[in-house]
């Protein structure tokens, strides 16, 4: 008895969902076929009526901004709304079918398409289904991916922002046959991107202070050449990025040259000197030639103690010189380690007054351009002087 129940439910079940499909082939039919639907016609009742097709753009995924080629590549939703009173009917005589799923190929499309494309591409990546609905709604939701051309503004880069317009129109309608307005559906789908998000970075090692600049200055204008290569080639403003390498390859070419006097500075000594001695040389110039006193000989010997009294001095002077020499000796030292000792505490004076220079300029410097691009926002309204809004109550021929 159980197993009869069981298959009479089954065939009930079977029975039930044939009756479903032939309800829903019966409506396919009806609207196809029965009332002869033409999908080269547009679906008004007046040819002298326009056709409303609401657009939305769902953007999916920003693939890549090219700037040398100046080409947008984006993955989008395209969103078409119209009405269609061709395609209604009344769900009490079809079993209470409220929507249905027909091909794209099988009803009228507006045919809209990306102008400003880059490869010539018009058509969608994929004719999905439309949604019917019994009112006569049909919603078409197509997927693309669009390579458009966006003019590049650079003067701000890396903190600029580019207006990439999609501008869409009809392949085969004109203004006076279909007029496309903005969708609002009230969803905020935004997502916030991590590809500017600074983290923190290691800190450089120590090293020489000379190796060091020029090594930053080479790094600078290694990074120099390489922005080079990623902006347009017809690109008719100088990006801010740029505008800060160059003020900063300017103070460290100042920081360079100030290396070089306080190094000079730091290793003068007082036998340290130009080419002076050389430059005589060059000139057919010497000096005077010194007299040199000679010790050869021996001292006459006295035969009494007076006489080696009276010359007593010529023992003794050679002596007393000897000291002298030693002491000036040691005075010349002195002086020279107090000379040296001076001309590292000008070479510290000098370095420290480059320090109190370059720091300020180059921190008014980076504010005032950094702050250029701060100050750098985007217009509330895609074009210039234009006050309309592309919504509905604002609707105008496109």
């Amino acid at each position: 008895m159980a197993i009869n129940m069981f298959v009479l439910f089954i065939i009930s079940l079977f029975i039930w969902g044939s009756q479903g499909r032939n309800e829903e082939e019966r409506l396919i039919n009806h609207l196809l076929k029965e009332k002869a639907y033409n999908k080269e016609l547009r679906p008004v009742e007046n040819q002298k009526e326009l056709v409303a097709v609401y657009l939305a753009l769902t953007l999916s995924n920003l693939i890549s901004l090219k700037e040398v080629d100046e080409t947008l590549l984006t993955n989008v939703w395209i969103d078409h709304t119209w009405v269609d009173y061709r395609l209604s009917w009344n769900i009490s005589e079809f079993d209470d079918i409220q929507t249905i799923r027909l091909p794209s190929k099988m009803v009228w499309l507006p045919e809209i398409v990306l102008e400003n494309n880059n490869d010539a591409q018009f058509e969608v990546a994929y004719y999905c289904n439309v949604l019917v609905d019994y009112t006569g709604d049909v919603s078409w939701l197509p997927p693309a991916i669009f390579r458009s051309s966006c003019s590049i503004n650079v003067n701000f880069f890396p903190f600029d922002w580019q207006n990439c317009t999609l501008k869409f129109t009809s392949l085969t309608y004109n203004s006076k046959e279909i007029t496309m307005l903005l969708k609002e559906d009230g969803q905020d789908d935004e997502k916030i991107t991590v590809e500017w998000i600074m983290i923190d970075p290691a800190s450089w090692t120590g090293g020489e202070k000379m190796t060091l600049s020029i090594s930053v200055l080479l790094a600078q204008s290694v990074f120099l050449l390489l922005i080079s290569q990623r902006l347009p080639e017809t690109s008719m403003s100088i990006p801010l990025i740029v505008k800060y390498l160059m003020f900063i390859m300017v103070l460290v070419t100042v920081v360079v040259l100030n290396c070089v006097v306080v190094l000079n500075l730091h290793f003068r000594t007082p036998s340290t000197h130009f080419f002076l001695q050389r430059l005589p040389r060059f000139l057919r110039m010497s000096r005077p030639a010194q007299a040199e006193v000679s010790w050869d000989g021996a001292l006459p010997r006295r035969s009494s103690s007076a006489g080696y009294i009276a010359v007593a001095e010529e023992y003794y002077c050679p002596g007393v010189d000897g000291a002298n020499y030693i002491i000036n000796a040691m005075r010349k030292k002195n002086d020279y380690n107090e000379e040296k000792d001076n001309w590292s505490g000008i070479a510290r004076t000098v370095d420290r007054l480059c320090l109190f220079l370059v720091t300020p300029v180059m921190t008014l410097g980076t504010i005032v351009i950094f702050l250029m691009g701060y100050y750098n926002h985007p217009p509330p309204l895609p074009f210039a002087g234009d006050a309309h809004d592309y919504k509905e109550d604002s609707a105008r021929l496109q």
